[in-house]
């Protein structure tokens, strides 16, 4: 029979994330404490949706007080510890099935994901002590950043799994929990000056508020007093006190610092990976590259070791790329950054130094296909990615053909017949543009750029009087008005050659960077049929003559002509060097 296990939680004003944590836990435990300690908004509604194990516990800035008050209100035999914006991510008997396949523990350290970023997969592992027996031998301590009392250690298991995961807060309210952490960590370092644990704490605290002086002294004391004993805390601070010293620009220090580690701990993948970086910003590449290399074969760390995902893979691969790059060696380069995009195609930075790479060795054509070879264009975001570089690189045609040939691979994606729509128009097939655009619904967030894109459409195609009828309907629209204004002024000059004295000036900084972006946009139009397009050009003159009647406009205008003649001469002597220019003598 299985051992009954007792979620507890204290909570203040957690309605935006409870509901997600109780759904991850519910069919996982046997029972739901939960402490409130002074919600104002509904988390005790929302708590007591899941269990009538609602308490309210006055709250005395001491989260550990809190705890052990949950703990007390607790009758299972187990105790899983969570807070609101954690999220448990197993199948629902991942609890019990670890207590019965190690029945000699009475604690256990479960892996907890700190993400850097959701979208990217990139994320920090730790170790935290969350499940324990509820035998009244298992106590929290310390005010802030309360730890649980481990009457034995050797009674606590290392499980790889459950994983719980902890949710990406906006950064305004990890500030306010930071500050609040840091009055409170402030006061327990006054009562124990020479507690390591409170010093790793300050610096972290200090560190994630970027204040890296502040931060490197409490990180220096904690990593110096903290022995292998402690190495769930202290292989963090050597971590972080390497970010803050190359935040600080002791580059040499930090380097210092990786060395004498890497001789400590030679399978801590995260210190060859950090050690390449720092020695990448010294430009030395060369030795970076070992570095980097170190890290990859290294792979993922002895779990007590502190991670960054993708130290030892996609991320040390992606600054291989760039070390290979640095010294001359584009296909081992190429190489590189290919493997980090398989080991992660969510992670799309290596997406873009490959792709100049390939259209610098291969032109547009070829650079489309390898990139259709490799299969990176059956990923929605690495086939975005590189239509909009073919678009921003004036290659209109692969831009299109990265989504004509994988449109399965956009089912119900919004920004699927938006971008398609954008490169059917600058690609001469402004029906098809508008086709696919007039797919996208008034509540999509594309909807007023799509707006903005099917006007672009109907005045190619010549139909001013449906042009006029939509930019009127956005006139009467509070918030995009502007563009309206810009495009009834193009609309007039299509027509009579002329635009509205004076008019365009009155929004002058608004106006200015819609027209900006036409403008640049226009410059990238490719029909893909070979003849004359006389209302492209007259539409490009349009936006030339908007951009002139403003100094500000006149002067980007300069700026844009200058840039292309650079990038035009860059191209000559790329492709024949300096032979091309005549002798003057």
């Amino acid at each position: 029979m299985n051992e009954r296990i007792s979620l507890t939680m204290i909570v203040r004003n957690e309605s935006a994330h409870l509901v997600d944590c109780l759904e991850s836990v519910k069919n996982k435990v046997d029972e739901m404490i939960i402490v409130d300690t002074g919600s104002t908004d509904d988390t005790v509604s929302i708590a007591q949706r899941y269990t009538s194990n609602v308490y309210t516990f006055p709250w005395h800035n001491d989260f550990s007080a809190a705890r052990n008050f949950a703990i007390k209100h607790a009758s299972g035999d187990w105790i899983l510890a969570l807070d609101a914006d954690e999220e448990v991510q197993s199948d629902p008997n991942c609890f019990h099935s670890l207590l019965n396949s190690e029945k000699d523990k009475e604690a256990f350290l479960l892996p907890l994901l700190n993400p850097i970023s959701d979208s990217t997969e990139e994320f920090n592992t730790f170790y935290v002590l969350r499940l324990f027996r509820n035998d009244g031998r298992y106590q929290y301590v310390g005010k802030i950043h309360e730890q649980i009392s481990l009457p034995d250690q050797q009674k606590v298991g290392l499980a790889t799994g459950p994983i719980l995961k902890h949710k990406s807060l906006p950064l305004k309210i990890r500030h306010q929990k930071r500050n609040r952490n840091l009055q409170l960590l402030k006061k327990a370092s006054q009562e124990d000056p020479h507690n390591p644990f409170l010093h790793y704490y300050l610096g972290v605290e200090w560190l994630m508020l970027g204040k890296s002086a502040y931060a490197q002294p409490f990180l220096q004391k904690a990593y110096s007093s903290l022995s292998d004993d402690n190495l769930l805390f202290r292989a963090p601070a050597l971590k972080y006190l390497l970010v803050s010293l190359r935040s600080l620009g002791r580059i040499d220090e930090a380097l210092s610092l990786c060395l004498e580690a890497s001789l400590n701990y030679p399978t801590f993948t995260d210190i060859f990976y950090l050690g390449g970086l720092l020695l990448e910003e010294k430009e030395e590449y060369l030795i970076a590259l070992k570095w980097f290399s170190h890290a990859t074969h290294c792979d993922t760390p002895p779990a007590l070791l502190s991670h960054l995902t993708g130290s030892g893979s996609f991320l040390a691969y992606y600054h291989l790329g760039f070390c290979y790059e640095k010294i001359g060696k584009k296909p081992e380069a190429r190489g590189a950054y290919e493997t980090a995009l398989e080991l992660n195609p969510r992670y799309h930075y290596p997406l873009y130094p490959l792709f100049l790479n390939l259209l610098n060795e291969k032109g547009p054509s070829l650079c489309y296909q390898h990139l259709k070879d490799l299969g990176f264009l059956a990923v929605p975001l690495l086939c975005l990615t590189s239509a909009d570089l073919f678009f921003l690189s004036d290659h209109v045609e692969q831009a299109y053909l990265c989504l004509e040939t994988h449109k399965d691979d956009f089912l119900d994606d919004e920004r699927f017949p938006f971008y398609y729509g954008k490169y059917c128009i600058y690609s001469g097939r402004a029906h098809a543009g508008l086709e696919s655009l007039n797919q996208i619904t008034t509540n999509s967030p594309y909807y007023p750029s799509a707006q903005a894109l099917s006007l672009v459409a109907l005045t190619l195609l010549g139909d001013f009087l449906r042009a006029k009828s939509l930019a009127i309907t956005l006139w009467k629209n509070q918030s995009t008005r502007c563009e309206a204004h810009v495009f009834l002024c193009l609309i007039r000059f299509m027509k009579k050659r002329t635009i509205p004295p004076c008019l365009y000036k009155l929004r002058e900084k608004e106006t200015l960077t819609l027209t900006t972006e036409l403008f640049l946009d226009c410059k990238r139009y490719r029909s893909h049929e070979k003849y004359a397009a006389p209302l492209v050009d007259t539409w490009s003159q349009g936006l030339e003559t908007l951009m002139k009647s403003s100094e500000n406009g006149f002067e980007q205008l300069l700026n844009d002509y200058t840039q292309r003649l650079q990038d035009l001469n860059n191209r000559f002597v790329a492709k024949f060097r300096n032979g091309w220019i005549s002798n003057e003598h």
